[in-house]
């Protein structure tokens, strides 16, 4: 392996679990596997290990990111864990859903918070109560 990967799968599993970086790359066939390794190398490898930000932050942004362009769902998901493993708050989670509004929209962020609210479930976490109209 190569220093690269080696690091790649030291963030992925930070994120997702130990030994999921090679779940990653075994549940792909044959040629495939080689676009799950670049994933690792690159998003975890280059991007998720370079200094400036926390683990927690990036789990955010990769969220925000995510609801931003829609469709993921499975990636969102995934990230919803990634950002509970980072220390992150179910009110951080859904907070940062809940400000993708302005830019991503209602039906992009309604759709991703339905998802993440799915998932913090799933994973055992407490979901915090609305604020109601009149919390200001």
């Amino acid at each position: 392996m190569t220093k690269r990967l080696d690091k790649g799968k030291e963030w992925f599993n930070k994120v997702y679990g130990a030994g999921k970086a090679d779940g990653l790359v075994e549940m792909q066939t044959g040629l495939a596997q080689d676009l799950a390794r670049y994933g690792i190398e690159f998003n975890f490898g280059d991007i998720y290990s370079r200094p400036g930000l926390t683990l927690a932050q990036r789990e955010l942004l990769s969220l925000a990111s995510l609801v931003t362009i829609g469709g993921l769902e499975p990636q969102l998901q995934g990230h919803t864990r990634g950002a509970i493993n980072a220390g992150c708050t179910p009110t951080e989670i859904l907070e940062t859903v809940i400000h993708t509004v302005q830019y991503a929209g209602f039906p992009k962020a309604l759709n991703a918070i339905r998802v993440v609210t799915d998932a913090l479930i799933a994973y055992g976490q407490e979901i915090p109560p609305a604020l109601g109209p009149d919390s200001e």
